[in-house]
């Protein structure tokens, strides 16, 4: 796989998957819902709209084509200081994946192989609070992956944040654990980190750890920029690998960072 399709991929899976940061205003990552009525979106932040106080919906348009998806999350109650919240999410991969196998110059994956309708479900819960002055979320997770059972181990597309997310498909299921932390620095500033744990029971490489750290500028509770890094490790064909995401390009010396924007309204 040449360098350039390699950064394309991976700049494609952390718009989709990555920038998720979170306080009570700004719930993606968190077990508040947003208010009935109210939207939020950004430059590769999925669209959500509350449709009750304890419920939203979001789906990322910027991916709908390749890669359909809807996302739905409620808001249950508030046990000793903890809201609770569960999430449900559905992908269909499909089409991104038969979009880059063949052969050319943007074709990822061998014409050997095949990719049939795969079905990916994603059922979290989440538990908040106020600790601090910031929010900490815990998340676990059942991943499931359908429609995977005939397809080829040699077709894997071994790229960090990728391999892990498509390991459901070839597994049929995995677990995911998590745990978030956002709070004031000084003035319009804050930070965020948070780290996620990815386990697939069974396969032969099946462990793989996720963390971001983030610093965020708040102009009003309609706007606000986000910058920062990720950092990988996974258990791949290849062996265990170290990587801290976004990679170096050729016209950026000292690596880029994660940037996007959110609004609401």
């Amino acid at each position: 796989m040449g360098r350039s399709v390699k950064q394309i991929l991976l700049i494609a899976v952390i718009l989709f998957n990555c920038i998720n940061a979170q306080d009570k205003n700004w719930s993606l990552g968190t077990a508040y819902s947003l208010n009935k009525g109210q939207w939020e979106t950004g430059l590769f932040q999925p669209l959500r709209y509350g449709l009750s106080d304890n419920k939203d919906i979001a789906v990322h348009p910027f991916f709908a084509v390749m890669i359909p998806n809807f996302m739905v999350k409620q808001t249950w109650k508030e046990i000793n200081d903890w809201t609770i919240a569960t999430r449900h999410s559905v992908y269909y991969p499909t089409p991104l994946l038969q979009s880059i196998t063949g052969a050319g110059k943007f074709k990822i994956v061998s014409g050997q192989f095949e990719f049939p309708n795969l079905i990916g479900l994603n059922n979290e819960m989440l538990a908040t609070k106020v600790i601090g002055s910031g929010l900490f979320t815990a998340k676990a997770g059942l991943l499931l992956g359908l429609g995977g059972g005939d397809l080829n181990p040699l077709s894997t597309i071994d790229v960090p944040l990728v391999y892990p997310r498509l390991s459901v498909y070839y597994n049929g299921w995995g677990l995911r654990f998590g745990a978030d932390y956002a709070r004031s620095l000084t003035g319009r500033w804050s930070g965020f980190i948070d780290g996620d744990l990815f386990l697939y029971p069974g396969s032969s490489y099946g462990l793989f750890y996720e963390s971001k750290i983030l610093l965020i500028w708040t102009k009003n509770h309609r706007f606000r920029l986000m910058l920062g890094y990720k950092i990988t490790y996974g258990e791949y064909p290849y062996g265990a690998h170290w990587q801290i995401i976004p990679p170096k390009l050729p016209t950026f010396s000292d690596g880029w960072p994660l940037i996007d924007i959110q609004i609401s309204w």
